[in-house]
Order: C-alpha cells, then structure tokens, then sequence
C-alpha cells in the first residue's frame, strides 16, 4: 500500500504538471463539441448517446496509452528507467500503479463531456440506468489499466513507445465500436472486435443511456466480458513486463531497447 500511495502521488504530479499529459484533458471537451454538433446539425436525437460516449472513450483510451508509453519512454530519456528497474520494488508493480493513477485521471473526461454538453447546448445527460453505467464505466477503467500495463511491456522493450501509439488509437478505437456500433462495421471485423474491451463497455454504455430495459443478466454478462479481458490482457502485461525486463538485465540494454 505505501508503494502504491508512493506512485500514486508521483504520477498524479507528474499528470498535472506535464503538459503532454494532459493534452487528451484538453482534447476531449473540443471533441465533444464537435460530436454534438454534428448530432444537432443532422437533427438525428437519436444519435446523442453516441455524441456523449464516443469522446469519453477516446480520451480514456489515448490518455492510458499515452502515459503508459510515456512512463518508459519519459524514465528512459531521463535516465531513470535503469534506477527504477534496479530498485529492490518489482519494476511490474510500479508501472501498474502509476497506470492506474492515470485511468482514475482520464475519468475526469465523464465531467468534461457533461459540462460541454449543458453549458455549449443545453443538453442534460439523461442516464435512465445510472447503476448499470457506473458499473460499466468502472469495469471500462479496470480493463483500460490492464491494456495498458500489456501496452508498457512492450514499450520497453522498443526504442521508443510513440510508434505504437501513433498506430494503435484509432485502430482500435473503430474496431472497439467507439464511433458506431460494431454491428454496423464489414463482418469480416466482427470477431477481431470482440477480441476488444471497447467493443463490450461502447455497447453497454450505450444501452445504459438508452430508456429502453436493460436485463440484469444482459449487464451482468458483458461486465463480466470486459472485466475479463481487461484481467486477461493485465496478465499478459504482467508477465510479458517480467520477461522483457529479465531480457534488457541480461543483455544490458536497459537504456538502449
């Protein structure tokens, strides 16, 4: 716990005294902006919970893998990296809290998102199934920290993370059904899809913004979907972190990747 509340506290200032960091902060309410107005102007009210959803998504998205790229990156080019790794802490351990610190940060787009749509059009978001959203907005960030942590792993043992994360966003944010629904994509892309957390929290998000029942066994099961994938892939990280940085201590390319 001390080592937690350490990084914790370091990444937190970290976030907001780096710039960089909190450029997906300041992207999102122009985003939102952007989505609601091409909503109002197509005069399509249906399509309102796609508008508020779709840059929340994408900011919790992009600020995970931005700083779970930078945390290597950043500690390389500033000579750390070789410390932090040589540090009696598991090396793991401190990747995964400064992660989670971020994911809990990027939520803060929810309040963005909200505040554009009352103050710029007069919207008040209606959740007819606040429980059902919370719970899958939680499940969404515990899944983003765990692709995250895979995401760390293979930053460090690359010479520098901004290739994947240059690549990777929209990729996965179109496949994950942020921008529309995955039903609504070539159904050659179906099954990657589903390989996607995204795909599962966009879905059950949506529903919960939509007045129509959600089943408890319906929320019950695609939570459990994403809650899986993000521990599946958190695994992954896990171990494949453990692996890469044996790997750099054997061959002493700590600071070279």
């Amino acid at each position: 716990m001390s080592l937690l509340a350490a990084t914790g506290r370091f990444q937190g200032r970290l976030v907001l005294t780096h710039r960089d960091y909190l450029i997906d902060l300041v992207r999102t309410p122009l985003l939102a902006a952007v989505f609601l107005l091409l909503v109002r102007h197509n005069d399509r009210p249906d399509l309102l919970a796609y508008g508020l959803l779709a840059p929340v998504l994408m900011g919790v998205w992009s600020m995970a893998m931005l700083i779970s790229g930078e945390v290597v990156d950043s500690d390389r080019w500033l000579g750390t990296l070789e410390l932090q790794i040589a540090a009696p802490a598991g090396f793991a351990r401190v990747v995964l809290s400064r992660v989670w610190v971020t994911t809990a940060i990027s939520l803060l787009t929810v309040v963005e998102v909200g505040a554009v749509a009352f103050l710029g059009f007069g919207i008040v978001p209606d959740v007819p199934h606040p429980f059902v959203f919370l719970v899958g907005l939680l499940a969404t960030a515990v899944a983003t920290a765990g692709s995250a942590t895979l995401m760390a792993a293979l930053f460090v043992a690359t010479r520098t993370a901004r290739t994947f994360q240059n690549s990777l966003s929209y990729p996965v944010l179109l496949l994950g059904g942020v921008f529309t629904p995955l039903d609504r994509l070539p159904e050659w892309t179906h099954p990657i899809g589903r390989l996607l957390y995204l795909s599962w929290s966009s879905d059950l998000l949506r529903d919960a913004l939509d007045p129509a029942p959600v089943t408890s066994a319906s929320a019950a099961w695609r939570t459990g979907v994403i809650l899986g994938l993000g521990l599946l892939t958190g695994i992954g990280g896990r171990l494949l972190l453990g692996r890469v940085v044996r790997l750099v201590r054997e061959t002493g390319t700590v600071g070279l990747a």
